[in-house]
């Protein structure tokens, strides 16, 4: 329907009553049909004149969100109320506070989740993590949210060709990235692939173009021989007084697409391009109807043994339940088949839709939910940057699964890459705790082996056998990791703190700002998620000191400089010699009268009414003296060491006199914890301009020589970066 601004509202009103009228069932009673009417009455007058995509009413395009919430995703009443409302709070006069007072408070907090996500979305940096945060802390408050979230998002894309070019993109970077895995974590696998061919079309538009042609000339043939395959079914079906109806179904384009590039193959060598699928009426045991059903149809077509999937125990984590194989038809040609009862497939249809609808908010919380709040609990608890906690997601919430079984045959699903310990906590916290090995198909393996898809698993405990922390390094899933590092929590702070302490050590660095950057680099150049796990290592000696040396000259090459500093030899002298050892360490000076440097032979004046002891050439007649005055010498000698250091700047310009560079460059020679880097000097018109770059230890030291320079008077201005 295409409207201009100058709406005919008449006819959008009757597009509503026909939308009431036709979902009665799913808004159960005439009372919640009328809180309906209310919410479309009430968003209307708010929305009044307010347009979207190339003259389409607000107001249509809620209803267009409400009609996918009821009649795609099945939801009823308190949803469709919500889409109606959707972007009312925002976008006019009315609050949230507006709607509480008319609709209550659960449509409201459903709103307010919707208009928390789009705030999300408006973000660049991030917007990913943001988006995902949002929605799951959402979520916890009541997941409708999200599926008048998912039902909006499919709606945008399917007015895809109307929204302006900059928000495309946009648009569908987000619905690849976020709300297709998250379509499909929710068992809405008819809109996941909806979006994936938009996606697909608007980024590849030839590839799609190309393979929806060739599916249309190839649909004669391919219909012939789907009613070829299904004639002898419906023929044993009916001998044996089955009450079903059979639906072919094919492909999406981009399903068939990934499947072409996973697998290396054209169109043509991709057998299964449709589905077929048979839906019965149960009458009693419905499990085992569907495998009467399906011995009836292996009777008839040879099976595919390593292709068949039962779901009819527990299903998947969606409530999804089916009966799935793969058979030989007689055109020699693969063809899978799925038997569903029609409670199965109202499951398989709406995913956890269904289980909202029918078994409602206070029901058994579902597997979704727990890793949803597993997921908020580790956000809450700890200081996890944007990809960690974008890993945990993707990891935890929205990987491709695996299915294994249990000795006795239970489906149990996990993320892909899952480990036998990760299987053990699936099952239950005490038997992973107590976990020395496994069988897997009735073979020996060890706890860290990688399940794959149809394994029998069977962990074998020990009541002696406690928690290894090497199991943290294996482990996959969420749950298993938090259990263990909540166990080793404090063992593990203090190997972060050992780790710590050694790091700084090692790279004797004085100013915060520079070790926090040459941590971060050292951490990423080890491929760390983060500098606690860094330490960690470090203290756990699974980094050895070496390596953090050679990594650190990896890292920061043009930093790493050589400073000097006054050792003093243990000499037996009768004055105070932890006080000297201070004066050495704190508040030794460089002598002027003879400016010894780096590596000649020195000797220490102890000027104890100073408090300061200065350094001499060992052959200065100042020595001499000042002992005969009664100073006391000391022998000490000059040390080098090697650490990171600040680069800096000075820019200095002054009256030129002769020999002014030669005081200058004195002065830096003076101070131990600077090295000249660059040096470039402009004279002329009796001034002098300049530019030196130098390598100090920290920021304090850069200061200090500043400080020093500035006493010069032929400097007339000194600035530092």
């Amino acid at each position: 329907m295409i409207y201009e601004h100058k709406t005919d509202y008449s006819l959008l009103k009757k597009e509503f009553d026909k939308f009431v009228k036709n979902n009665s069932e799913n808004f159960r009673t005439s009372r919640n049909a009328e809180k309906v009417v209310t919410a479309f009455d009430f968003a209307t007058k708010a929305l009044t004149n307010m347009y979207r995509f190339q003259g389409k009413p607000y107001i249509l395009y809620n209803l267009e969100i409400a009609k996918i919430v009821v009649q795609e995703i099945g939801l009823g009443a308190k949803s469709a109320i919500a889409a109606l409302l959707y972007d009312v709070s925002e976008k006019t006069e009315y609050s949230l506070e507006d709607i509480n007072r008319h609709f209550g408070e659960k449509i409201s907090v459903i709103v307010e989740g919707l208009t928390k996500i789009k705030k999300a979305e408006f973000y660049d940096n991030d917007s990913e993590a943001t988006i995902f945060r949002q929605i799951l802390f959402t979520v916890s408050e009541d997941i409708r949210v999200l599926f008048v979230k998912i039902a909006a998002k499919l709606n945008d894309l399917r007015n895809l060709e109307n929204i302006i070019p900059q928000k495309k993109s946009k648009l569908v970077s987000e619905a690849i990235n976020i709300y297709v895995p998250l379509s499909h974590r929710l068992g809405l696998y008819d809109i996941k692939s909806e979006m994936e061919d938009i996606c697909l079309k608007y980024n590849n538009p030839m590839v799609y173009d190309q393979l929806k042609d060739k599916l249309k000339s190839s649909e004669r043939e391919r219909m012939q021989f789907i009613n070829r395959t299904i004639l002898p079914i419906k023929e044993i079906l009916d001998k044996h007084n089955i009450d079903y109806k059979i639906e072919s179904r094919s492909k999406s384009i981009s399903s068939i697409w990934k499947k072409m590039q996973t697998k290396k193959v054209s169109l043509e060598e991709v057998y299964d391009l449709f589905a077929l699928r048979i839906i019965f009426n149960e009458k009693n045991d419905e499990k085992f109807e569907a495998l009467y059903i399906g011995s009836l149809i292996s009777s008839i077509y040879p099976e595919k043994k390593d292709r068949t999937r039962n779901w009819l125990d527990s299903g998947k984590d969606t409530g999804y339940r089916a009966l799935h194989l793969t058979v030989m038809s007689h055109d020699g040609k693969w063809v899978e088949i799925q038997i569903r009862s029609t409670n199965m497939h109202e499951a398989a249809e709406h995913g956890f839709a269904s289980h909202w609808k029918y078994k409602g908010i206070k029901d058994k919380k579902t597997q979704f939910d727990e890793k949803v709040n597993e997921i908020i609990e580790l956000f809450s608890e700890n200081k996890v940057t944007a990809e960690d906690f974008l890993d945990k997601i993707k990891l935890n919430l929205l990987t491709t699964e695996i299915y294994v079984y249990t000795p006795k045959g239970k489906i149990v699903d996990l993320p892909i890459h899952s480990t036998a310990l990760d299987f053990a906590f699936k099952i239950h916290t005490n038997i992973a705790l107590k976990a020395i090995s496994a069988k897997i198909n009735s073979q020996l393996a060890s706890l860290d082996t990688v399940l794959l898809n149809g394994d029998q698993v069977e962990i074998i405990t020990a009541q002696n056998q406690t928690p290894q922390k090497k199991w943290i390094d294996f482990v996959t899933t969420h749950k298993a990791q938090i259990t263990l590092k909540n166990i080793f929590k404090e063992e593990r702070k203090l190997s972060i703190d050992k780790g710590k302490q050694i790091t700084e050590y090692l790279l004797s660095i004085d100013d915060e700002n520079l070790l926090h950057e040459s941590v971060e680099k050292l951490y990423k150049g080890f491929k760390l998620k983060n500098k606690e796990e860094f330490f960690y290592q470090i203290g756990e000696n699974k980094i050895s000191n070496t390596e953090i040396i050679d990594k650190f000259e990896e890292c920061c090459p043009a930093r790493k400089t050589k400073f000097w500093k006054i050792k003093s030899p243990r000499t037996k002298i009768k004055a105070d010699s932890t006080k000297l050892d201070k004066l050495l360490y704190d508040s030794y000076q460089i002598a002027n009268c003879c400016n010894p440097s780096p590596g000649e032979k020195v000797i220490a004046i102890n000027e104890g009414e100073l408090n300061k002891v200065i350094i001499h050439k060992e052959d200065c007649p100042t020595v001499i003296v000042e002992q005969s005055k009664g100073k006391v010498a000391i022998p000490v000698k000059w040390t080098s060491y090697t650490a990171l250091s600040v680069l800096r700047e000075y820019y200095m310009v002054g009256r030129d006199k002769k020999g002014i560079l030669n005081k200058i460059t004195s002065v830096i020679a003076q101070d131990l914890s600077a090295n000249i880097r660059t040096l470039t000097l402009e004279t002329g018109n009796k001034i002098f301009k300049l530019r030196m770059t130098l390598f100090l230890k920290d920021t304090k030291s850069s200061l200090k020589l500043l400080e020093k320079i500035k006493k010069i008077e032929e400097i007339t201005e000194i600035t530092m970066k």
